[in-house]
């Protein structure tokens, strides 16, 4: 019975191994390589006994004394043969690993399969990289919005200023307009513009009337009136006619000025228009 526990402890403990050298198979031809082994361990326990059987039971006694050295000596065989096949095991590994590049050692980072090369991105279990991560997503979304949003002022700044040039192209279009048909009124009809120019002067009817007479002798009211004999121009007959430029501009088409001028002329010459309208009967000028 020693024997026979010996033995089994043994077929047990034993490492499987191939007939090639010792390199370690695969479960199921493992499992074929121990049933062979614990035969063969199995026939040697029997050969033991067998022997003991013939020499009686001083020899069986005495065998039985012996088999524990022989199933240790079965033990350390088959501890030797495991020891070998994991050394041989060991160098193929060895040989089969890829060896580091020239001048570069080994352990150099980033071989380690840990290992993570820079700009790499954050591990998700990791919560300070996941937070800096996100650190740094808002602010890269935060610079984006700035440049947006001073791209959306500049486009603003060139709307507002493309309306306030619209607005005052606008105006100026309405004050040309204006300007022109107020031009057309003043020559379609001057005494329109006369009339309250006299009063502002404190002339009354009796004074426009004298003015009305004066000024239909010398040019019928007419703002394009041009003595060929004498180069006197416009409604009140200005000698030289660009003696009204002094009132402003455009007095060759522009009866408002030309009536500005010759009602100064008339206050300064004459003090109102009835004597002016008596001096120009009397001399047939004025």
């Amino acid at each position: 019975m020693p024997l026979r526990a010996a033995a089994g402890v043994v077929a047990a403990g034993a490492v499987v191994l191939t007939a090639t050298g010792g390199t370690l198979v695969g479960p199921a031809k493992q499992e074929a390589a121990t049933s062979a082994q614990e035969d063969l361990t199995a026939q040697r326990v029997a050969q033991v006994w067998r022997s003991a059987g013939s020499s009686g039971a001083a020899g069986a006694e005495q065998q039985a004394a012996a088999a524990p050295p022989e199933a240790a000596a079965l033990q350390a065989e088959l501890v030797s043969e495991r020891g070998s096949a994991a050394s041989r095991s060991e160098d193929r590994l060895s040989a089969d690993q890829p060896s580091a590049p020239p001048g570069q050692p080994a352990d150099q980072p980033g071989d380690q399969p840990g290992d993570q090369p820079a700009g790499a991105p954050a591990d998700p279990a990791d919560p300070v990289a996941r937070a800096q991560q996100q650190v740094q997503e808002l602010l890269s979304q935060a610079d984006a919005d700035a440049a947006d949003a001073s791209l959306a002022a500049a486009a603003s700044q060139r709307s507002a200023a493309q309306a306030r040039d619209a607005v005052a192209a606008a105006q100026a279009q309405r004050a040309a307009e204006r300007a022109a048909a107020e031009l057309a009124a003043a020559q379609a009809d001057p005494r329109s513009v006369a009339r309250p120019l006299a009063a502002e002067r404190g002339w009354g009817a009796e004074q426009f009337s004298c003015l009305d007479r004066l000024w239909t002798k010398e040019s019928g009211w007419k703002w394009s009136a041009d003595n060929p004999t004498s180069s006197a121009y416009g409604i009140p007959q200005a000698l030289p006619g660009a003696k009204m430029a002094s009132h402003g501009e455009g007095w060759e088409s522009d009866p408002r000025v030309q009536i500005a001028w010759g009602l100064d002329y008339i206050a300064s010459s004459y003090g109102a228009p009835c004597r002016a309208w008596a001096h120009s009967q009397a001399v047939n000028w004025y």
